[in-house]
Parts: structure tokens; C-alpha cells; sequence
């Protein structure tokens, strides 16, 4: 007896929410191909800065800014900066052009403006660093003791 009780509340309330969940009163009007086009225009319009490809300016602005930025945190750290500089300043400018060549709108936006690095733009890096730097030569390091 207990149990067609439990049983019997579960089912009602199950019952319950399946007929709460379902659509509202309001028949879905059908979807005419003018529709369909005016609401993919207005989408496109709303997502235009979204994923649209920055100007050939910006992109231009990107590549000077990421440059500059690039080479002034490679320096940071060498010890012959007016050597190094020459060799930072060309790596530099092609992982710029590399990650500008596919560079959307919103990426540069936040790193020109708002001086931020996006994931987006830390793989593009990687993938410019290992497009520019594979086949170049690093430099020797000390010879200890004629190894």
C-alpha cells in the first residue's frame, strides 16, 4: 500500500511538470524564408565587430604596438641589449605580422586599447613564435673547459 502511495506521487508530480514544461498556449509562427534572412542580417549586423577581421590600419597600429612592446620585454632580460636588440626587433615584427595577418577586430581592440592579452592572441603568439623561430640559429652559448 505504501508503496502505490509513493509510487502514485511520483507519478502525479512527474506528470505535473511535464505538462508545466511544455510550450506555452502561443502557436510558433512558421518561419518564412524573408524571415529567416531579416533575422541572419540583423545578426549579422549585431556580431559585425564580434568576429569581424581588423582594418588593414589597425592591424598596421597592432603590428608597430606588438612590436615595440616585444622588443622592450625581450631586452628586459639580456645582457648585451644593443645586439640583442637588432635580433629582438626582426623576431619581433614577424610574430607581429604573423598573428596580424588573421587578427579580429575585438583582439586588437583590447590589446590597443585596453592593453590586454587575449587567449586568442597568446596561441596566435605561440603559433607566430614557432613559424619565425624554427629555423633560426640561437645563439652559442659559453664553451666550459673545450666542450
Amino acid at each position: 500500500m505504501k508503496n502505490k502511495t509513493i509510487l502514485g506521487l511520483i507519478s502525479a508530480s512527474l506528470f505535473a511538470i511535464v505538462l508545466t514544461a511544455c510550450s506555452d498556449d502561443q502557436p510558433e509562427p512558421a518561419k518564412t524564408e524573408k524571415n529567416v534572412a531579416t533575422s541572419k542580417v540583423k545578426a549579422s549586423k549585431d556580431n559585425d565587430v564580434d568576429y569581424g577581421e581588423a582594418s588593414d590600419t589597425v592591424k598596421q597600429q597592432f603590428i608597430k604596438t606588438f612590436s615595440k612592446n616585444c622588443v622592450t620585454r625581450e631586452l628586459r632580460n639580456s645582457v648585451n641589449k644593443d645586439i640583442d636588440e637588432k635580433r629582438y626587433t626582426e623576431s619581433c615584427s614577424c610574430i607581429a605580422e604573423h598573428i596580424a595577418e588573421d587578427l579580429a577586430d575585438v583582439d586588437a581592440e583590447k590589446y590597443l586599447d585596453d592593453h590586454e592579452d587575449t587567449h586568442t592572441l597568446q596561441i596566435k603568439f605561440d603559433a607566430g613564435a614557432f613559424f619565425c623561430l624554427q629555423n633560426k640559429p640561437q645563439p652559442k652559448g659559453p664553451h666550459l673547459f673545450g666542450k
